[in-house]
């Protein structure tokens, strides 16, 4: 088990500004269309066809997928230069999950036919995007596997660390998370009660590991986090 879970694997800004050519680079740009949205708003919703890429430019999001007959699961945490709806390309494009803003958020989209026909003509671009989908499928493996052999603290532990690798801490107070999940959200993504994650991060407080402020969580010993998920 990865003792830090990655929250981002790569971004694709950088991909496009290291594989691309300068042609396809300002063609990107120009196709470019930027959108706002505010907290719980859907960027894209599951079962919508896949017209478009989209790339966080600033702000926080999480990917959901719905299982019929359960509640929604928190699969992905998305931050500034990330990818989203790439899951959606195909034969048949549909998004499999839904987008949605967990603040204030700026996203960057452009033309699916364009994306696609940027991965046809710049080869280190495609091979560097396709390392990138293939360790993103073997990151989501191992959420499985965890979610099936993690009990419930070292599942909400790993969602706290996610949320630190993927959206880092808080630059003036540094060992406070730049942005904390809601307890519900933490539910989620733990495959959990809303019950167990107060329990469990009371719990975590008293044994000095982490301080609740408020909504927001300082984490005290990272270390400590990173020994609970490994066992």
């Amino acid at each position: 088990m990865d003792p830090a879970p990655n929250g981002h694997l790569v971004h694709l800004d950088q991909l496009i500004a290291r594989y691309c050519s300068p042609e396809w680079q300002e063609l990107l740009r120009a196709q470019n269309v930027r959108m706002e949205l505010g907290k719980g708003e859907a960027i894209f919703t599951s079962g919508q066809q896949a017209d478009r890429m989209y790339m966080v430019h600033r702000g926080r999001v999480k990917v959901v997928v719905h299982h019929p007959g359960s509640r929604e699961r928190i699969i992905r945490l998305a931050g500034d230069g990330e990818v989203l709806g790439h899951r959606g390309i195909g034969d048949e494009p549909m998004y499999t999950a839904s987008a949605i803003a967990l603040g204030p958020t700026t996203v960057n989209t452009i033309p699916m036919g364009l994306f696609l026909s940027t991965l046809r003509a710049n080869n280190l671009f495609c091979y560097h995007f396709l390392l990138f989908f293939a360790e993103e499928m073997r990151v989501l493996d191992q959420q499985m596997r965890d979610l099936m052999e993690m009990d419930v603290a070292q599942r909400i532990a790993r969602v706290l660390l996610l949320c630190r690798s993927t959206f880092g801490m808080d630059p003036e107070r540094p060992t406070v998370l730049a942005f904390t999940l809601p307890r519900r959200d933490i539910a989620s993504m733990a495959d959990t009660t809303y019950e167990s994650v107060i329990r469990t991060l009371s719990d975590m407080q008293q044994k000095g590991t982490i301080e609740l402020l408020g909504k927001e969580v300082r984490i005290r010993r990272r270390k400590e986090l990173e020994r609970m998920i490994t066992g």
